[in-house]
């Protein structure tokens, strides 16, 4: 233990014993026979190869590896002698891929998740909240900002400030900086030493050098799992640097790994050097974020102010702050987001978006930013073969060459969804090239690799620029922007004022009115006596969204918004459906009875109505909130609904990644073949059920670490209110079941 810093009473001692896991699916185990001890208040550097199981040995001291995961589990560890989670909060953990583990809708409620379940009181929460936010230098976002709308790095530092604001006796840290440039990194380091000063912290990273001042402690995880080194950093560095240099550890002062020369075969569609493949012209792209208290704002994403030119034969880095919009121009020459001005074209002058997919797959190669939302197959090896598969040009020799290459050869039958997040990095870049694409797109390729991993990967994309490909991208590592043909740095759009559109007047509603709103009609439906009195509940319900779907009073833009309209008539396709179909089948195996077949569709039509009217307006974490705080329910099954209901709600963002992969792996679809439609909505839908599943797995793992199933009486960041608009909301909904029972009498 360094002397610099006391330990605080509520460090942490922390003991393994015998420690083994092997996941299900697995032969070999991830971890063997861990033993270790922490003292109170020790920093520690745990750093390994990529696949050495260091963020499993962290899930295993936060007492998470049985909380979504399978397989055999022996050996101990305690937190002060106790169980892991035995005292809520006391433990930490940021995950490697937060963006998954993000557990509520805005900035300011997902910062609040773990001090709710510790019983911190409501108004000490904004304090904690606000300091948080200002340690990992997000202090300039509002409260209320979608967690949506962040950008990787910036959402890898929320979820450190939900870990933080705790307060933990054990901070466990999953490559923290790993997206960041070195201007936020240094903050979340700031945030780490001063903001977590004395506790006991384990930290994971890959590049080791800026934190080795900050550790007491250095641990090195082997290949096999078992603890290979352990001790102060000079002098586990100083005995064992070579050692641990050529065993891939990025050791400061050991130089840069050389890119291996890799044979990839020839491209799909050879082209001659210095061809432009694809011109991107001045870009300006839009990103509108939707509320759901029914307003919505636009912001700039993007702008760029030089044409750039994807060349073959020739690389390019996109460099430039953390949500400076570098994935963003990265998907937009994807043809992924539609730019608000400025055009993506190809050598043949088409748009790159208007290309179908069996075009698209032989120019593009794809790897995003979070890699698990491009794996589409059932095994490591299927991933790699996809793309050629679909084309005719498959060659399984050089596919397991190349997972022989990123040494991932061991693990080509397991599922790619259980790989670590370097293992499924590496997949995504073999899967993107295997097929000899004109040109690979690659966000952040080289995270969370060691330094044989990131010789591979670099090799890989250098190899593909010397047979002719081009490659742009986006990344914060110097070792890898040194070795391109061109940096083109990412101008931050300036600030400029929000352009909102005005909120609902059903934006001031709470959940349980509106649920009530929806809910009441279904009686007059019941109830009514014919087609002509549902066509009376009927009218007053399109009154209902008339009044309910206008801008609230003072807002000064208009009566109101047309985006409101448009999605109610989508929400309302299914059930026009319904309706019909009831109609028809009623007249069909009826007596013929027009009049009998419309109110059955009528009915159906006053039961669907007011839930697509009211339902779209439901905050997840205000339903929670209403439910735990108005109706006494149980608070922790209520707040696990609220979470639930929020992945549902990403299940279009979840369809949109799984069919922007499947576009650019040439698994398109043809409208004009019924069987091509359905194998297309298959697998896709499938593929978001997967992608959803394994992000409600992280999302279980991130609300356990802050204390979500092992707390005690759980209190509320925000207030419950019933307001008048609320009783206003459900007087009107009875207005249909008044007018059904004056027809019946």
């Amino acid at each position: 233990m360094s002397a610099r810093t006391p330990p605080p009473a509520g460090a942490a001692a922390v003991a393994v014993r015998g420690l083994t896991w092997r996941p299900a699916g697995r032969r070999e185990p991830v971890l063997r026979e861990i033993d270790l001890t922490l003292v109170e208040g020790e920093r520690v550097l745990l750093v390994g190869p990529s696949g050495s199981g260091k963020s499993t040995l962290l899930r295993a001291l936060a007492g998470l590896l049985l909380t979504v995961d399978s397989g055999d589990l022996s050996g101990s560890v305690t937190i002060d002698g106790s169980e892991p989670g035995r005292r809520p909060g006391a433990v930490g953990l940021v995950l490697q891929e937060p963006g998954s583990g993000t557990v509520a809708a805005t900035v300011g409620r997902d910062v609040a998740f773990g001090l709710e379940n510790v019983g911190l009181p409501a108004d000490a929460m904004p304090a904690r909240v606000d300091a948080a936010l200002t340690a990992v230098g997000l202090d300039h976002l509002e409260r209320d900002t979608p967690t949506g709308a962040l950008s990787g790095g910036q959402t890898q530092r929320l979820a450190l400030a939900g870990a933080l604001a705790l307060r933990p006796s054990l901070l466990l840290l999953d490559e923290p900086t790993a997206m960041l440039d070195e201007a936020s990194a240094a903050t979340v380091r700031d945030a780490v030493v001063h903001g977590a000063a004395g506790l006991t912290t384990v930290i994971v990273e890959h590049r080791i050098e800026p934190w080795l001042e900050h550790a007491d402690r250095i641990i090195v995880l082997g290949r096999d799992g078992r603890i290979q080194h352990d001790g102060p950093p000079a002098q586990v560095l100083a005995q064992h640097g070579d050692e641990l240099a050529a065993d891939g550890i990025w050791v400061p002062g050991v130089p840069t790994p050389q890119p291996l020369d890799i044979d990839l075969g020839p491209l799909a569609r050879p082209v001659e050097a210095g061809v432009e493949l694809l011109t991107c012209e001045p870009l300006r792209v839009e990103r509108r974020r939707n509320h759901l208290d029914g307003s919505s704002e636009v912001a700039t994403a993007l702008v760029t102010d030089v044409p750039l030119a994807v060349t073959s034969g020739r690389s390019t880095a996109l460099v430039g702050p953390s949500g400076g919009g570098k994935s963003t121009w990265l998907a937009a020459i994807a043809g992924l987001i539609p730019p608000s001005s400025g055009r993506v074209v190809g050598a043949d002058g088409r748009e790159v978006g208007e290309l179908p997919a069996t075009d698209v797959a032989p120019l593009l190669g794809w790897v995003p930013q979070w890699s698990s939302s491009a794996l589409l197959s059932r095994t490591v090896l299927d991933e790699v073969l996809l793309t050629g598969r679909t084309l005719g040009t498959a060659d399984e020799g050089r596919a397991r060459h190349l997972l022989e290459v990123l040494g991932l050869a061991h693990l080509e039958r397991a599922d790619p969804q259980t790989l670590s997040g370097g293992e499924q990095r590496r997949l995504a870049v073999a899967a993107a090239l295997a097929h000899g694409p004109s040109a690979v797109l690659a966000d952040e390729p080289t995270v969370g690799q060691d330094r044989g991993t990131w010789a591979a990967v670099t090799g890989l994309l250098l190899s593909h620029r010397a047979r002719g490909g081009a490659v742009v991208t986006a990344t914060h590592d110097p070792d890898l922007v040194e070795l391109v043909d061109e940096v083109r740095h990412v101008r931050t759009p300036p600030p400029e004022p929000r352009r909102s559109t005005p909120r609902a007047v059903l934006s001031a509603c709470g959940p349980l009115s509106l649920f009530a709103a929806a809910a009441i009609p279904m009686i007059s439906a019941v109830l009514s006596p014919g087609w002509r009195v549902s066509l009376v509940v009927l009218a007053l319900l399109a009154v209902g969204a008339l009044v309910g779907l206008s801008n609230r009073p003072g807002s000064g833009a208009g009566w109101t918004v047309g985006g409101r309209w448009r999605g109610l008539t989508i929400r309302l396709l299914p059930g026009l459906v319904g309706g019909l179909s009831v109609g028809w089948s009623t007249w069909l195996l009826g007596s013929h009875d027009v009049e009998t077949a419309l109110s059955a569709a009528l009915r159906l039509l006053v039961i669907v109505v007011p839930s697509a009217i009211t339902l779209a307006f439901i905050d997840p974490d205000d339903l929670a909130d209403h439910l735990g705080q108005r109706l006494r329910l149980p608070a922790r099954p209520v707040v696990a609904l609220g979470a639930a209901l929020q992945r549902v709600q990403s299940f279009g963002a979840a369809w949109t990644e799984v069919g922007w992969a499947r576009h650019l792996r040439g698994q398109g679809v043809s409208w004009r073949a019924p069987r091509s439609v359905i194998a297309y909505l298959w697998a896709s839908t499938f593929g978001m059920l997967l992608r959803s599943l394994g992000s409600a797995a992280t999302l279980a793992v991130a609300m356990e670490a802050r204390g979500f199933a092992s707390g005690g009486r759980r209190t509320w960041a925000e207030p419950a209110a019933w307001r008048l608009a609320d009783t206003l909301v459900v007087l009107a909904s009875l207005v249909t079941v008044l007018v059904v029972a004056i027809a019946r009498l």
